[in-house]
């Protein structure tokens, strides 16, 4: 019986490979979305100084240019749109604006998110459209536009920014946790439908995240609380966040799609109890966690 005949693949994969350069994203051009600030404005911090070519998109035009600046001045490469994830002329012309500078598009990474707080007995349904259309809609019609610049890419990614709130639900954030959901499944089925064009999609699930701005606006028990709540002992970082959305995005990650993947030291497989008399707290603590998220 003759011996099987290996892939050229698996031919070439029993070569020693350096992992170094296999998740370089050199040349690779970006469109990030929600780049303005938080977690997008450091996943393109993070792809330009990894010498990725990025566009960097936000609803605060000012915030896009300050990061794009920012980056300039670092020695990246960087460009600033505005853009509002609820009008597709936006969408098409932040994609078109990428092919038009780089010549190319590579890497879609959506951050942009909405949220309000209402329970769903009683949730206005202009926010709870305001929700879809931000959340859902907008994530859908940014990979579409992207579609047919990503088949002619050799490795094309879609990284979307997701919550918790999507797989365990937060209190009183009913718009806000549906179209979480609705984003990993949406994620799923377009992994599953545009494998066939070796575009991999995956979703990013942050654990909370500190900043000035968080310590700002939250309270300092409510801070303890999510420290005790996660297993690791603290918040996480925006740069942590960024390094792992920039290698799912970066050929290193070319086997991973469909996938949701938690960044959170641990919150999301915790035992936590929360102790008698802050229930509220943690409530309050889940609802400004994501009330800063949106206003990033």
């Amino acid at each position: 019986m003759s011996e099987p005949i290996a892939s050229a693949a698996a031919e070439a994969d029993q070569r020693p490979r350096d992992w170094m350069k296999r998740s370089q994203i050199e040349g690779l051009a970006a469109l990030i979305v929600g780049g303005g600030s938080g977690m997008g404005a450091a996943c393109a911090r993070t792809f330009a100084a990894n010498d990725g070519l990025v566009i960097v998109a936000d609803l605060n035009l000012k915030n896009a240019e300050r990061i794009a600046s920012e980056i300039h001045k670092s020695g990246g490469k960087a460009v600033a749109v505005g853009l509002d994830v609820s009008k597709p002329a936006d969408i098409d012309a932040a994609a078109q604006k990428t092919l038009d500078t780089y010549g190319r598009l590579d890497v879609l990474i959506n951050s942009a998110t909405w949220s309000a707080n209402c329970m769903l007995e009683d949730v206005d349904m202009r926010d709870w459209d305001t929700a879809f259309q931000t959340n859902v809609h907008g994530p859908l019609l940014l990979a579409r536009a992207c579609l047919p610049h990503f088949r002619k890419s050799p490795a094309p990614a879609i990284v979307f920014v997701g919550s918790l709130a999507g797989v365990v639900g937060y209190a009183r954030k009913s718009a806000y946790s549906t179209t979480k959901g609705a984003l990993i499944t949406m994620s799923r089925q377009l992994a599953l439908e545009w494998a066939v064009d070796n575009i991999r999609v995956n979703v990013l699930i942050p654990g909370t995240i500190d900043s000035p701005l968080f310590r700002k606006m939250v309270r300092p028990e409510i801070i303890a609380t999510f420290e005790r709540a996660t297993p690791m002992g603290r918040l996480g970082l925006a740069s942590e966040m960024a390094d792992l959305a920039i290698f799912l995005a970066s050929p290193a990650a070319s086997f991973i799609t469909g996938q949701t993947i938690n960044c959170c030291g641990g919150f999301s497989i915790n035992t936590f109890v929360v102790p008698a008399g802050m229930t509220e707290t943690l409530i309050e603590a889940r609802q400004r966690e994501s009330d800063v998220a949106a206003s990033l």
